[in-house]
Formats: structure tokens, C-alpha cells, sequence
């Protein structure tokens, strides 16, 4: 056994037996380095290991500490979302107690810092990275949601002599509601299964009026549409002609394959709002967001910001934080997009089996289809053979079926939850 392996499994079998308790601070390199007589490569090494195994995490400036023993849930095959669910929860609920065990100066002191908790912006930073999204700390805010960055943006002045947003519909029910009951000034153009207008686009860009367009680029709400890399280009080319902002919401982006980037890919001249959220990938119930900010917008964000919260939740941002670090998000992501894709190939295969000839959009929750007037789901469930349909759940009336358009150019679209088992 390699120096390497023998101080793996040293450290494994003392947190097993509980030689080691949870907590416990391990070893120091050097001090490894010592007692193994080997380099401090190899200790650290060792120990960069037992961290993406979730046995320790680390405590920057402080050393390395015991998280538990890996659970017997780590390797498991997931059949269902709910299996996820459970395995997320159990993951965060062991991060949300590190975040507690000996670090009372969170919970009984105060720490302004209205960007957000530096251990999460740094997470966040190489998770960002992970996903193609290169950008310095000082680029990332932490925020209570999604909603409370888009609001924060809805009141903005962003400098560029815009005072109009642009919401392309159908999209996030939210968004709408938003610019609503403020009362906000703002333009609507059409996003369906054939596309975005660019060149209306380009003449709403073009009016000098438009401070920010609004779009989900991958797997929108709630038609499931994500645009293809030429459009990200576009879009990112005619944002930096004309001076323009894109909030580019990318809650669903998670589970893209690797070939579908976001639009901030494209953004060479800082006009991409990125904004990223956990509901999906962790649970509702965590209210943490991430807005990624040029630069000549972040002190007008955290102004407003800091007249509505003196700071985003910090024990949450703290666990947030170690289960990004220690290698829980990569794990557990991975799981759920297996199974999500998983999913769309079975419904892609079953379409395609029903010789359904309607245009549709396969998304990693819904399945939904542009139906001609005057089909109803009855008339189109005889007019198929997809078994899924019988035992797939139904979304509530208000959400299986959409119009879009006004008059003779409206369209009607069918739209159905997955049945993910």
C-alpha cells in the first residue's frame, strides 16, 4: 500500500470507529507529512480525497475537520425524484450542522457584508466556473432568491437611458406579476417553438428605450425553450450594439447537457446579467440566489439591496457553502440531471414510437405541444398511443394549456408534468 493509500484509509477507519468524532480536527499537512515521512503533496493529496468523499471539510486558515462518515446514500442509484429529495436534504441537513458546530460569531455577532458571506462568493465563484461562467468575486452578489434580485433590477437605473423592460412571453408567472403591481413600464415580444424575432428584437433594442430584456436561455418557463448557441451569440451581439442589458435567468440550467452554454458564454463586453437560484437543484424552501454583475452596476445593486436586508441569511449561506466546497452539489447534481435525462430520452422515444407529428418541447420536468385549434387533451390523447399520458400527472388547469398571441395569431399549447419514476 502506497504512503498515499495508507493515509486514507488511516483517517477513514478512525472516523468509522469513532476514534475520530464528528467535528474533530484532523492532522495538519505538516504534522501528517511528519508522521507518514512523505511530502506534503502527498498528505494534502490524501486529504483533498477524504474531502470529495465527504468524510472532512475544510475551515479556511483554520485546517480540516471531521463531516461524517460517507452514508450509504452516496452511491446510490436514484429511481425516483423523491429518492433525490431525500438524499439532498440529508446532505444539506449534515452541512447545516457544521455550519452551527463552532461558529457561534455567526449567530451572535454581526457580519455586514452585503454581498454575501466571502466563503459562499468564493463557492460560488468555481461553481460558476464549472458551468462556463467565468467571473470574478467581486462580480457575484448572494441574495435572498431569485425574486429578490429581479426586484432589485425591476427599480434600478441602469445608466444606459432605458427606462422600459422587456419581457419575453410566455414567461416566469413572477416576472409578469412583478412589473404588474409596481405598475412598471414595459414591452412584451413572443418567444414560441419557432423562435425569437430577432429582428423585432433588434428594433425594440434599437428605440434606446429598453434598460433590460428579461429571458430564460435554457429550458424556459414555461414552454421548456432554450435557445440554440447562434441565438446566444445574437443575442449577446445585439446587446453590446446597443447598449442593452440581458437578465439572463437560468434556474433550470443545472441540467443542460454540456453543448447547451448560457448566454453569459457569449458576453464580451459585460452586458449579461447572469442569475442563478437553488430551488430546483436543492429545495424551494432555500431562499439563496446569485447574481453575477458587470461591474459599473454592483454598488447601485447593493444600495438597493441594502435597504431591503441587512444581510441575506447567514447560516444558510454558510451551509450553502460547504456543500458546495465539499463536493455534496457536484454529487448530488449529477444524480439528478442523470435522472432527468434519463427521463426526456424515455418521453423522446415514446413521442417518436406515437408517430406524434404536433411540434412539442421536451424539458427535464414538463413535456408541452403546440396544438392546432380546437384539439382538446381528450381529442389528442385518442389520437396517440403514449402510454405515459394515462398515468402522467396533469399540471392544474391555469397551467395545461397555454394561449399565446392575441386574435387570429394565437396559440395554444398543451403542457404536461413528467411522470419521473
Amino acid at each position: 500500500m502506497s504512503i498515499y493509500q495508507d493515509i486514507l484509509e488511516s483517517i477513514k477507519n478512525d472516523i468509522q470507529n469513532g476514534s475520530l468524532e464528528k467535528g474533530s480536527k484532523l492532522p495538519s499537512i505538516r504534522q501528517l507529512s511528519q508522521t507518514y515521512s512523505c511530502s506534503k503533496d502527498t498528505a494534502q493529496r490524501a486529504l483533498l480525497e477524504l474531502r470529495y468523499q465527504n468524510y472532512i471539510y475544510a475551515v479556511p486558515k483554520s485546517g480540516y475537520y471531521v463531516l461524517e462518515g460517507r452514508s450509504d446514500s452516496s452511491d446510490k442509484v436514484l429511481l425516483n425524484l423523491n429518492d433525490y429529495n431525500q438524499l439532498a436534504y440529508e446532505d444539506f441537513h449534515l452541512c447545516l450542522d457544521e455550519s452551527l458546530a463552532g461558529h457561534q460569531d455567526y449567530l451572535f455577532n454581526y457580519y455586514h457584508e452585503q454581498a454575501g458571506l466571502s466563503e459562499l462568493v468564493e463557492a460560488l465563484k468555481n461553481r460558476l466556473a464549472a458551468d462556463d461562467i467565468y467571473v470574478n468575486a467581486d462580480q457575484i452578489v448572494i441574495t435572498s432568491g431569485s425574486q429578490q434580485a429581479l426586484y432589485i433590477l425591476s427599480q434600478m437605473d441602469f445608466g444606459n437611458g432605458g427606462h422600459k423592460i422587456l419581457l419575453e412571453q410566455p414567461t416566469y408567472h413572477r416576472m409578469n406579476q412583478l412589473v404588474n403591481r409596481q405598475k412598471l413600464t414595459y414591452e412584451t415580444i413572443n418567444r414560441g417553438f419557432d423562435g425569437l424575432d430577432l429582428d423585432l428584437l433588434e428594433k425594440y433594442f434599437k428605440s434606446g428605450q429598453i434598460k433590460f430584456f428579461y429571458t430564460i436561455s435554457r429550458y424556459s418557463n414555461p414552454l421548456g425553450l432554450s435557445y440554440t448557441a447562434k441565438e446566444k451569440e445574437k443575442l449577446a451581439q445585439l446587446a453590446s450594439q446597443y447598449n442593452v442589458y440581458i437578465v439572463e435567468d437560468d434556474y433550470m440550467g443545472d441540467f443542460s447537457d454540456s453543448k447547451n452554454l448560457p448566454i453569459h458564454y457569449y458576453d464580451t463586453h459585460d452586458r449579461i446579467i447572469y442569475i442563478k437560484s437553488f430551488s430546483m437543484a436543492l429545495f424551494p424552501g432555500l431562499r439563496l440566489g446569485s447574481v453575477v454583475l458587470p461591474q459599473n452596476l454592483r454598488a447601485t445593486f447593493l444600495a438597493h439591496k441594502g435597504l431591503i436586508d441587512y444581510d441575506t441569511n447567514l447560516i444558510m449561506q454558510k451551509a450553502l457553502s460547504v456543500y458546495l466546497d465539499n463536493g455534496m452539489f457536484q454529487k448530488n447534481i449529477k444524480k439528478l440531471r442523470d435522472l432527468f435525462q434519463e427521463t426526456m430520452a424515455r418521453s423522446q422515444e415514446t413521442i417518436e414510437r406515437a408517430n406524434v407529428t404536433l411540434p412539442y418541447q421536451i424539458s427535464p420536468r414538463h413535456i408541452t405541444w403546440q396544438l392546432p385549434k380546437g384539439l382538446s387533451l381528450e381529442k389528442f390523447k385518442a389520437q396517440t398511443q403514449m402510454r405515459f399520458l394515462e398515468s402522467s400527472f396533469i399540471s392544474p388547469t391555469s397551467d395545461t394549456y397555454l394561449q399565446i398571441g392575441h386574435e387570429e395569431e394565437l396559440k395554444t399549447f398543451l403542457r404536461l408534468l413528467q411522470t419521473i419514476d
